[in-house]
């Protein structure tokens, strides 16, 4: 597992759409895994808010989509 640090870009799954943003804030949480505040570089609403869009968003480290660099 990649550890992403406060300013970098990161892209992941959330709630079966794909989020791309800068991180601002991270934590460690109980049992090692890590949680990521993610400002997002485009909104984007949920089917349970469909009028409010989303502008920060928490992700976990297991919701990170990891892009392999060749």
């Amino acid at each position: 597992m990649k550890t992403y640090n406060v300013g970098d870009k990161i892209k992941a799954e959330k709630f079966g759409k794909t989020v791309e943003g800068i991180v601002i804030d991270w934590r460690s949480k109980y049992g090692g895994s890590v949680q990521y505040t993610v400002k997002l570089d485009t909104p984007v609403s949920y089917s349970w808010r469909p009028a409010e869009k989303v502008y920060t968003i928490l992700v976990n480290c297991s919701e990170v989509m990891v892009e392999e660099s060749v």
